[in-house]
């Protein structure tokens, strides 16, 4: 039996963090013993992981430390963590020795498993974002040549889609043991999928994301209150939580958006609540993939998205959804053309899941077969 080590830096309502929920519990427990560390603990996901495999906290929740002493030595060792050197910070913190071991995210995850002391496990690491247009993993490393001689570490390199792909070749000008593995698609989500139908009154336009800047929801409710004084009438569902929530909120209020726009906070099974809507919107400023979109694709709901490195390549330019420039007045150009032909919507509805079924990883037996060669690191093990 394989010993498996994926690392994350906390377990939070992110794509990357449901998406290692979705692989843990589909990997073959008579082959794998597998073992998350999280540098902190907390995060939606954490009791579900916790489930189904072996959970290692660097830290526990900031409000599980009671007293002043007890927040000091959280802050203290927070520091320490991403303050010292690396190897050290490994030795201190993974006691066991592991066959395989995954820098799950990229950024510290993936720096900290570099650092591993471990000779003989081979180690891989996942890149879920482009790297040009969202360079913030940056922070974690000296210059450009730390980070480049960080992925030489690593036995096998996994970019989400070609675009990542692409673009991490383009910054590291590293190509070698980099492949293409897009997200899995847990079959639940094919529960709630429906058959199209247009609401004869107003649009229900949902999105699904964590509340970041990332994400676009600012400039998403700028368009929705340009609409507003354009005379239009819809609805809006955003599901997620995040550090941006109270400025969004700011927003909704500041434009007298209340009747239009709902924040429905996380929620653990979004699945009903998108399957309501007409068009999934993603506002984002970048995607490494959009596990959202692929979910909302498998729901049957069209697709409206920014351009933008994995949404461009789920709607394949635009051929099954609707692609607009990745700025605020595109929206609403394009929620307007929505708006004004609501019997044409249809069309953005094409064969989405039949498309899915050879871009994703839908959780099957014969699928599943496919996702789990990453583990064989290119018939190093």
């Amino acid at each position: 039996m394989k010993k498996i080590l994926f690392v994350v830096e906390s377990l939070s309502g992110g794509g990357a963090e449901k998406v290692l929920l979705t692989l843990i519990k589909n990997l073959d427990k008579s082959k794998y013993n597998i073992t998350v560390f999280s540098i902190v603990k907390t995060g939606v996901y954490a009791k579900k992981i916790e489930k189904n495999c072996n959970v290692i906290y660097g830290l526990k929740e900031y409000s599980d430390y009671y007293n002043f002493f007890g927040k000091l030595y959280y802050k203290i060792k927070m520091k320490m963590i991403y303050g010292i050197n690396t190897k050290i910070i490994y030795r201190w913190l993974i006691k066991g020795k592991y066959d395989i071991e995954i820098g799950f995210v990229e950024g510290f995850a993936t720096k900290f498993v570099a650092a591993s002391n471990n000779k003989m496990s081979k180690k891989i690491t996942w890149v879920h974002i482009d790297m040009i247009t969202r360079p913030y993993t940056d922070k974690y490393y000296r210059n450009l040549n730390d980070q480049i001689n960080t992925y030489k570490n690593y036995n096998q390199i996994i970019c989400v889609s070609n675009d990542v792909k692409k673009q991490f070749e383009n910054k590291f000008k590293i190509s070698t043991n980099v492949t293409v593995l897009y997200n899995p698609i847990d079959n639940n989500v094919n529960v709630y999928k429906k058959e199209y139908v247009l609401l004869e009154n107003d649009i229900v336009f949902c999105t699904v994301g964590r509340l970041e800047y990332q994400k676009g929801y600012d400039r998403l409710i700028k368009a929705v209150s340009k609409l507003k004084k354009n005379k239009f009438f819809f609805r809006l569902n955003i599901i997620g939580e995040g550090s941006q929530r109270k400025r969004l909120e700011m927003l909704i209020e500041k434009y007298n958006l209340q009747e239009y726009i709902k924040l429905y906070g996380f929620l653990p099974n979004p699945y009903e609540i998108m399957s309501q809507s007409d068009i999934f919107i993603c506002s984002s400023r970048s995607e490494g993939f959009s596990l959202v979109i692929a979910e909302a694709m498998i729901l049957g709901i069209p697709i409206m998205t920014t351009n933008c490195a994995g949404p461009y390549e789920l709607i394949e330019g635009g051929k099954y959804g609707l692609l607009c420039e990745n700025n605020t007045n595109s929206l609403i150009d394009n929620m307007q053309y929505i708006l004004n032909n609501k019997n044409r919507m249809h069309s953005l509805n094409c064969s989405i899941l039949f498309l899915l079924l050879f871009k994703s990883v839908l959780i099957t037996p014969v699928s599943w077969r496919y996702s789990i060669n990453i583990f064989k690191c290119s018939g190093k093990m």
